[in-house]
């Protein structure tokens, strides 16, 4: 019996040895597809390795908005997952969900060096004083120039159009020259119009572009918009910009890569697939920072990208998993590998520092500008970044109105119906809170 009862000791001790060492999972739900994704579970199956404590499960949930959605009402369902990834301008609707605890209520003094993140990023996703997430994938619209193309065009790719007015006449000169049937493209989304308006140094909407209170209104009938929407149309009714679709990414890729443009204005993470691609399809691609109105002092972009937050409903050691993973996630040394395998730039000084070590911006000069763009950005409330609860929404209302433009709308007209929508989609979501 005494023999009996030892072994039930030693198996009992042994299952609860196992229990203890078995390490807390973490669910990241996230938007990262094709070779970009490929590199995030890279990272995350490094981390696994590295330590047993933690164990991370990335699952993919489809786009921005729809990881959004879903992480909110599978929160209120009590389906949620640990993290989610959350693109830049979902932060208002994240917060105002009441399903996500701010990161650095988690966080101990000194756990993470809040000076050693590039300021730009670091603004954005500090709302009421508080740090509510873990910026990850960082990035800002550039312009990507078809080195050859220009060259055939008789321009030169080492002088890059910077202004509108540039883009413009440079667009001209391509058409005219027949290096390629249009001189540019963009996909028809309106973080663009976004970014443009930072540029300038102007708010998106009232109330400090919605940092001081949910906003109310929108400039749509400022100067700075009319600036946009107007070069806009002269590049459409020109043939000089085509349209790629909606937020069709994928067809303004291929339309700089089948050639048919010379320049493409897109996001910095795709600095990797798109040099890359051109130097397997036999040309050059450079990259340049993204033009601005002409007769403007360049102010700077807004970062975008997406950054990762902790669902608040959670037990507390699955939480403090999630942060040592975050924190993780952010050292220097990951961001150097995420930088290189995407084109998203760093978001940690320090990152920038062992690049510049190593020479990769010398040897490629393509990932720098983006970054540099980013550094040089002054601090405006413009550059901050709106906080919108529906921000999809008003960004397919404006949509929605160049759609109208191109359909022989005026620019005036088109854009007062937006300002009455965009209006309404306000009173509706404020009337919530």
């Amino acid at each position: 019996m005494k023999r009996i009862c030892l072994l039930t000791l030693i198996v009992l001790l042994c299952v609860a040895s196992l229990a203890s060492a078995a390490p807390v999972k973490v669910t990241l739900w996230h938007s990262m597809g094709g070779d970009i994704g490929k590199a995030m579970e890279s990272l995350i199956s490094k981390y696994n390795a590295e330590q047993s404590a933690v164990l991370v499960e990335p699952v993919f949930r489809g786009t921005y908005p729809e990881v959004l959605n879903a992480a909110v009402a599978s929160a209120r369902a009590g389906t949620a997952p640990t993290c989610v990834q959350i693109y830049e301008v979902g932060s208002r609707a994240a917060i105002d969900s009441g399903v996500f605890v701010p990161l650095e209520e988690l966080l101990q003094p000194g756990e993470v060096d809040w000076d050693d993140y590039v300021d730009a990023v670091i603004n954005y996703y500090r709302v009421g004083g508080r740090q509510w997430s873990m910026p990850f994938n960082s990035s800002s619209a550039i312009l990507y120039i078809n080195a050859d193309l220009f060259r055939k065009a008789g321009l030169d790719p080492a002088d890059p159009p910077s202004t509108f007015g540039e883009i413009l006449e440079a667009s001209k000169k391509i058409v005219a020259s027949k290096a390629a049937p249009y001189g540019i493209t963009w996909p028809l989304h309106t973080w663009f119009v976004e970014q443009w308006m930072a540029e300038q140094g102007a708010p998106l909407v009232n109330n400090d572009n919605g940092r001081t209170d949910r906003p109310t209104t929108i400039y749509t009938e400022s100067p700075e918009m009319r600036h946009v929407f107007d070069w806009w149309k002269e590049l459409y009714d020109e043939k000089l910009w085509i349209n790629p679709g909606v937020e069709d990414w994928d067809q303004a890729n291929a339309l700089f890569m089948g050639q048919q443009v010379a320049m493409e204005i897109t996001s910095t993470s795709d600095v990797t697939f798109l040099t890359n691609a051109g130097r397997d399809a036999g040309f050059e691609v450079i990259c340049a920072k993204l033009p601005v109105p002409d007769d403007v002092s360049r102010v700077g972009v807004v970062p975008g990208g997406a950054s990762i937050w902790l669902v608040g409903n959670k037990p507390q050691a699955e939480l403090e998993a999630a942060k040592k993973f975050l924190i993780w996630m952010s050292k220097p040394e990951q961001q150097v590998v995420w930088h290189q395998s995407t084109g998203y730039f760093p978001v940690r000084k320090s990152a920038i520092d062992l690049l510049d070590d190593e020479g990769w911006f010398r040897k490629n000069p393509n990932f720098r500008v983006a970054l540099d763009q980013v550094l040089e950005t002054k601090a405006s409330i413009g550059t901050q970044g709106a906080l919108i609860g529906r921000f999809q929404e008003v960004r397919t209302i404006l949509e929605e109105a160049f759609e109208k433009v191109m359909g022989g709308a005026s620019v005036e007209a088109a854009l007062r119906d937006a300002k009455t929508r965009v209006e309404r989609s306000f009173s509706d979501y404020n009337s919530l809170f």
